[in-house]
């Protein structure tokens, strides 16, 4: 999705492979819209279309690192070092590197140096002076990218108060996570259901299931995992079966499957229980069903397919959870 100035969108064309071509229509359409600033999220994993990317590409003058965690290991390294020197491939000539202080690491440091780039830390809970006068916004968002938003901005010269405007009114997209109460046909019953799909390593997927139990103590110890499977995403698929095959899978009350190859997968988790392909209505009836007054749906894995599905139909269905 292209993001323009006025808060409309674009949205790509996926009918065919993505590319970090796209990146070439992003720059098109910002210099249409003579943009003083253009925003953009490299999409390469490969290392060598990383370097391609920033550097030939983009070549951005800022460069903020989320976060160096364990995903698309088949490509990036199996280790946070390795990972962290693909991602410093990022980092441009003369540019200027913001990343969270608790992943500064040498890959990054090394590569600031050669390339005369300056590396900024942002110290945890470096934000707070600004959030204190936004009441429940570090609620659903998570600190550490809050922290890293506030430096970039206030890098800028952007005032607090635009700063605290742009938080505030920031028009999510569907990988977001979000929570929704919903009530179904039965009385006494709540079911709180929640969007987690685009997570995606364990990681951060624990660190959002984490977040959702201190939001809903009442519904903590009877959580449903709804773990949606791609078939394009194999390796992160062994990589979960693994974690939850070494007990992450207590985390769940129950463990549900859905998706590509879900009872093929089945097979190596027994305790999981395969759902099957239908409309996102049957599938969130079959999940809100019991007899547990309390229950949290918690879909992660994978955003595409029937995690979309589901996250479209619980909108609908659910009120935002306060």
């Amino acid at each position: 999705m292209i993001l323009l100035p006025d808060g409309s969108q674009i949205e790509l064309d996926r009918s065919v492979t993505p590319s970090i071509m796209e990146q070439k229509q992003l720059i098109l359409e910002a210099a249409r819209a003579k943009a003083d600033c253009l925003v953009a999220e490299v999409m390469s994993i490969r290392p060598e279309n990383h370097f391609v990317e920033s550097r030939l590409l983009l070549r951005p003058n800022l460069v903020a690192i989320t976060n160096v965690r364990r995903d698309h290991t088949e490509l990036m390294g199996d280790t946070k070092t390795k990972i962290a020197s693909v991602l410093a491939l990022d980092i441009c000539s003369r540019s200027t590197v913001f990343l969270p202080e608790k992943e500064d690491c040498a890959s990054f440091r090394a590569e600031a140096r050669r390339c005369g780039a300056e590396l900024i830390p942002v110290a945890a809970g470096s934000s707070a002076s600004i959030l204190q006068e936004a009441a429940g916004v570090n609620t659903i968002e998570f600190l550490d990218n809050l922290d890293l938003a506030c430096a970039v901005a206030e890098r800028l010269g952007i005032r607090r108060e635009k700063i605290l405007e742009g938080i505030r009114k920031v028009q999510h997209d569907i990988g977001r996570l979000k929570v929704w109460t919903y009530r179904p046909p039965v009385p006494g019953r709540t079911c709180y259901l929640v969007n987690a799909f685009a997570a995606n390593d364990p990681e951060s997927t624990f660190q959002v299931l984490a977040k959702v139990k201190r939001m809903i103590p009442d519904g903590s110890e009877n959580t449903f995992g709804v773990f949606n499977l791609r078939a394009d995403r194999l390796p992160r698929t062994l990589q979960w079966i693994s974690v939850l095959q070494e007990g992450a899978s207590s985390h769940f009350k129950r463990l549900y499957l859905t998706g590509d190859h879900n009872r093929a997968i089945r097979r190596r988790l027994p305790e999981a229980l395969a759902l099957k392909s239908g409309p996102p209505e049957q599938i969130t009836d079959i999940l809100c069903s019991g007899t547990m007054e309390t229950v949290i749906i918690f879909g992660f894995g994978n955003i595409k397919g029937p995690g979309k599905l589901l996250a479209d139909y619980w909108s609908r269905i659910g009120e935002p959870y306060a």
